[in-house]
Order: structure tokens, then sequence, then C-alpha cells
């Protein structure tokens, strides 16, 4: 299959329009704390983005436009463990058909051949059946749950906690 997105680095062009991506509430919806302070959320965004444990990206079409159609970060979970966090969100009109699985491949591909990972991380609301089929189909494992681990809509759900290790990353990359 030819690639459809990549991942394009963010700077401080793109800080404003990541901080209206982070306070959208419609593309967090399995979020409680999802920030309403703009001016808050951009100097935290550029405050990660000037260190060298964030990477913050947009997924972007590979059209003419390059259109962009979500966003992907990824950190350091535990830096002495060599692991890291993804979270990422796709705007809805790009949702179901593939872009997601494919920006969050990239991320790992990043993450195992170059960053040095020896686990990457995701978690997520249990009520987000999207986000949990997107990082089975990518190979992450459902390792644990969080019991009544997040606030959400007036009630507490689980979060489901997934990962890749490294050995287990390659056989992955070739399919």
């Amino acid at each position: 299959m030819d690639k459809r997105v990549e991942l394009r680095l963010c700077g401080e062009q793109d800080i404003e329009r990541l901080a209206r991506i982070k306070t959208d509430r419609d593309l967090w919806e399995y979020e409680d704390d999802i920030p309403t302070d703009l001016t808050e959320v951009e100097d935290t965004i550029r405050r990660r983005m000037a260190g060298t444990s964030y990477r913050q990206y947009l997924i972007c079409l590979l059209d003419a436009d390059r259109t962009v159609i979500g966003e992907l970060h990824i950190h350091w979970y535990v830096k002495e463990r060599q692991s890291w966090e993804l979270g990422y969100a796709l705007f809805p009109a790009y949702r179901r058909k593939g872009y997601c699985i494919e920006a969050v491949r990239i991320a790992l591909e990043y993450a195992f051949t170059q960053w040095g990972a020896h686990k990457v991380v995701a978690m997520v609301n249990s009520f987000n059946a999207d986000s949990s089929k997107v990082l089975d189909r990518v190979g992450m494992k459902r390792e644990g749950v969080f019991r009544r681990e997040l606030p959400w809509r007036g009630q507490w759900a689980d979060q489901w906690f997934y990962s890749l290790l490294e050995e287990e990353y390659h056989p992955i990359r070739s399919r």
C-alpha cells in the first residue's frame, strides 16, 4: 500500500494551530480534562518543543496541499527504561480511513529505529473503541487495565494500557 500520510515535525509556526487542536473538545471526546486557556496551552507546547523528550507532529495527507488531518505526540514515558508514550487525535472527517494507523506506524518506526526505544506505550479510555482498534492494528498489546481510572462524563472509566516492545516491532514492520 502506498503511503498516504506523513508526520510533519512542528515548529513555532504551528503552535497556534496545535493549541486550537489541543483545546478542541470534539477531538478529545474521551478525555474530561481538556484545557481551555489557549495562551497557557501555547506556552506548554512551546516549552515541550524546546526540550528533547517530547516530539510533536501534525498528521498530513500526502496531497498537493499537505492537508493537516490531526496531530500526534510522542514523549518519554520512563527515560531510564527507554520507553516512550504516544497519543494522537484525528479530525472527524478523516477517521476510519486508516490514516491514524499509518501515522502511528510512522511514529513507531521513529521510536524504534531512530530513538532507541525499548518500549512504546499508549493509554486509551475503554469507551474509545476506534483508538483501541488503531493500537490493535499496529500490533500493540493491551497488557493492563487501570480500573475506574478516568473521570469521564460523570462516571469513572477504565483506562487500557497498551505497549509494543522493540523485539515485537521488527516483525510487524516487515508486514
